[in-house]
């Protein structure tokens, strides 16, 4: 009935030409003295004649109507699906989405285009800087002083960085070259353990880890970038105490930290892309991206990641890593 008033709306100036005409020929009659009964009949034809006319016209409207909302949406409208157009005005509009269809497929290919060159060019600006990374590293090695291991824990971060610029880039263009199965969780995580283990012992925390059989459906490339990323946030703000790693039966991974913990004003928002909160505006050195991507990348995996924290007993971030049974439609 909704529909059916609109399309009575839309052809409100005929409906208006045509009682106009009707009333034009009663006054005429009428000055002419013609009994009204004369046109009642031939009115009431016209009108059942007229409002067949009307009927189909909406009926073929209200099926264009459901043709064309099963486009909407579409990431590309071939033109073959359109409905056929039925006068001029719907010609014309149709050749105006042919051209913007174009026009957005050539955006499109432009930005893809663009978004490859400068990944590749992100992975070989990481591959390069690596190269004089490495060769400092072997130097300060040369002389274990205080000093140069302080050197080398700032090399770290670098190194830490590079690969972080790498994998904004390769998370914000989609291109996240996921490659699911299912993994031994227990090699995943002592990977990141041995990565950190020297900013550990640097900063003389302890690190609990007991190990655990269960397996996974993950990306192990991705994954191992989360616990890396929540590794370095565990080191960064504990001065002292200890990071606890665990995984229960139902594959939640814990990491827990006695840091300084989270304020609760900033809790609902450290996982907002540049978001650095009271803590990193302390720090001043914190830019907001790691949780960031952290959040991204469990999102892109089916993984869920939440925190809990208390300001000055530390945060616990965990990471939902059950999986689903897929059904093929």
């Amino acid at each position: 009935m909704k529909d059916l008033l609109k399309y009575i709306y839309s052809r409100r100036s005929c409906i208006l030409w045509g009682l106009a005409c009707t009333a034009i020929f009663g006054a005429v009659f009428a000055l002419y003295g013609i009994d009204m009964r004369v046109i009642g009949y031939p009115l009431l034809l016209c009108t059942v004649v007229t409002a067949g006319f009307f009927l189909r016209k909406f009926l073929r409207e209200k099926r264009k109507h459901r043709e064309l909302e099963a486009l909407y949406g579409a990431a590309d409208v071939e033109s073959d699906s359109l409905p056929v157009p039925e006068n001029r005005a719907e010609e014309d509009y149709q050749e105006i989405i042919r051209g913007l269809q174009t026009a957005l497929r050539r955006e499109k290919e432009t930005q893809e285009e663009a978004r490859k060159d400068m990944e590749d060019y992100y992975a070989m600006w990481v591959h390069q800087i690596k190269a004089p990374i490495a060769v400092m590293n072997v130097l300060l090695q040369q002389d274990d002083t205080a000093e140069n291991r302080e050197l080398r824990a700032e090399l770290f971060r670098v190194e830490q960085y590079a690969d972080m610029a790498l994998s904004y880039v390769r998370l914000g263009g989609g291109g996240s070259d996921l490659v699911i199965q299912e993994y031994a969780l227990d090699g995943i995580i002592r990977k990141a353990i041995r990565k950190y283990a020297g900013q550990f012992i640097r900063k003389r925390i302890r690190l609990v880890y007991d190990g655990t059989d269960e397996r996974v459906l993950t990306d192990e490339k991705w994954l191992s970038f989360i616990i890396e990323q929540l590794l370095s946030n565990a080191v960064k703000y504990t001065a002292e105490g200890t990071v606890t790693i665990s995984v229960d039966g139902q594959k939640k991974m814990a990491v827990a930290d006695t840091g300084i913990g989270i304020a609760s004003e900033d809790l609902p928002r450290i996982f907002e892309k540049g978001y650095t909160g009271y803590n990193g505006r302390l720090d001043k050195k914190s830019t907001g991206i790691g949780l960031y991507l952290c959040r991204m990348t469990a999102d892109r995996l089916g993984h869920r990641l939440t925190v809990a924290s208390e300001p000055g007993k530390g945060s616990r971030f965990t990471i939902d890593l059950r999986s689903y049974p897929l059904r093929t439609e």
